[in-house]
């Protein structure tokens, strides 16, 4: 009897003990997301495009919180670039801090959530640490949003 495929959004590994961690990330990650509603106010040129099939995509991720602040990844700039190669969609993605103990909860959120979108099959997550990340690349509403939970930006 085969070993059962590891469910849809996680990391398969191919030892037992990377299987036991994709889980538990999997099950850890579902108590603390909250996904947010779709943003209304004026979104951000840096993180839209013009074409309809990746802008959906940067709608998506812009419902992805931060499993620490209820703000999106999006505002807080997190996420350099979305390409999208066939059904394959690639984020280029950076951290906060190379220390950021939430790497993986953050990693598989973006994964479970991308793979809702029609077409996606696979999702690719780059590291990118150059340039890095500041509070600069966050959003006028995600700077409102932090301040607005007594967070300084």
């Amino acid at each position: 009897m085969s070993p059962a495929a590891p469910a849809r959004g996680t990391t398969p590994d191919s030892t037992t003990a990377g299987h036991r961690w994709a889980e538990a990330v999997a099950v850890a990650s579902a108590r603390t997301r909250h996904e947010l509603p779709q943003a209304t106010s004026a979104r951000d040129v840096r993180y839209r495009s013009d074409d309809p099939s990746l802008d959906r995509l940067w709608l998506a991720l812009g419902e992805v919180a931060d499993p620490e602040l209820p703000i999106s990844l999006v505002d807080l700039g997190l996420v350099y670039d979305i390409r999208l190669h066939g059904t394959c969609a690639e984020v280029d993605l950076t951290f906060t801090a190379t220390a950021c103990p939430c790497m993986g909860f953050i990693r598989f959120d973006i994964d479970e959530r991308l793979r809702r979108e029609a077409g996606i099959e696979q999702v690719q997550i780059n590291e990118v640490w150059s340039p890095a990340w500041n509070v600069q690349r966050m959003t006028e509403h995600g700077r409102t949003l932090l301040r607005s939970y007594g967070v300084a930006s």
